[in-house]
């Protein structure tokens, strides 16, 4: 139980040996050893009168009362059982959102790349082979364009639809995609 009377000749002996024991390290070693000594030596008075000996031993007593109680109740050990489970599965689960995030980005680049690649930029574009209407980017064959008169096909390069067949040891020619545009500038007068 706390006590004032108690503790006050507790901490004024404190403050006391740490005051003599400031003025000979002050002679012995020096100024900057004495001041640090004395600093610590006023502390258990400052905190006797300013009454956090009071708070210190509340909060002392109820920690020794919780660790107390800590140590035999299966409840508390169960309790830490669970904080341990928590601190594992919260990270887990930050770190499996990254990588699902990220996976999602790398899709979502490869989709819009390979759109690009087969020629699906916006309507109205100012790429090689759009017309007035303002078909899509290069390599679109539009109604007109087919000879067919159907749209069927349309913005397939021929090199991919000739080229199923070949064999992945020759070297493919880099201008293999270009023969529509190619034959869209001769028809224009353009070569």
């Amino acid at each position: 139980m706390y006590d004032d009377a108690t503790w006050f000749p507790v901490c004024a002996g404190l403050s006391a040996l740490g005051v003599v024991a400031a003025f000979f390290a002050f002679r012995r070693r020096g100024a900057a050893a004495g001041l640090r000594l004395f600093g610590w030596a006023v502390l258990p008075m400052a905190i006797y009168l300013t009454g956090m000996v009071r708070l210190l031993w509340t909060v002392g007593a109820a920690l020794v009362k919780w660790v107390s109680g800590f140590v035999f109740s299966p409840y508390v050990w169960a309790g830490l059982a669970l904080f341990g489970v928590a601190a594992i599965c919260l990270p887990v689960a930050a770190a499996m959102r990254r990588r699902r995030s990220r996976a999602g980005e790398v899709e979502a680049g490869r989709t819009t790349s390979g759109t690009r690649a087969a020629g699906s930029n916006a309507v109205g574009s100012n790429a090689v082979g759009s017309n007035a209407v303002g078909s899509n980017a290069v390599g679109s064959k539009s109604a007109g364009a087919n000879p067919g008169g159907t749209a069927k096909g349309a913005g397939k390069p021929k090199a991919v639809e000739q080229g199923k067949g070949r064999s992945k040891d020759k070297p493919e020619d880099p201008l293999a995609g270009f023969e529509d545009i190619d034959e869209i500038l001769k028809r224009r007068g353009i070569s």
